[in-house]
């Protein structure tokens, strides 16, 4: 029984440390530093699919797009945060004819947007609100720009 036990003691220590180590959104655990995710020089970058600030989202909306200028590196890939600091990572961005965009969608302030979409994985959370994030994958970056959110049904 003790030596069951220490395992699980054991078991949870390492758990801990590998979840703090994640640092979901930014977080950073003592030594772990803090690496801005940075588009690259002259990029601007909005949320178009669903519209920043929209409420009653479906909770399975299927995808999320992006629009950039010029269009962002096919390593970024959406991050979808929920309160409490959960986060999901979605697979990468890939480029989608503006008429491919599900409406309603929001048009971009900036001129000659490329549209780029992101798959879900899985179903949202209800009732909830989702903060978009972008990751860099080709950095080591674990601190991503937010570009919008949005409330499911």
């Amino acid at each position: 029984m003790r030596v069951h036990s220490i395992r699980i003691a054991v078991s949870l220590f390492f758990g801990a440390c590998a979840l703090a180590a994640c640092g979901g959104n930014g977080s950073n655990f003592n030594n772990f530093p803090n690496v801005q995710c940075v588009y690259p020089t002259g990029t601007v970058v909005a949320l178009a699919y669903p519209a920043p600030g929209a409420v009653g989202v479906p909770d399975s909306p299927g995808q999320i797009v992006i629009a950039a200028s010029p269009a962002l590196p096919n390593t970024w890939q959406v991050v979808l945060q929920v309160p409490g600091g959960g986060v999901g990572y979605e697979a990468l961005l890939n480029t989608i004819a503006p008429s491919a965009v599900p409406t309603p969608y929001a048009t971009p302030s900036f001129a000659s947007p490329i549209y780029e979409t992101s798959g879900l994985t899985s179903a949202l959370p209800s009732a909830t609100t989702v903060t978009v994030l972008l990751n860099n994958t080709a950095s080591n970056c674990n601190s991503y720009p937010a570009v919008g959110s949005f409330t499911t049904q």
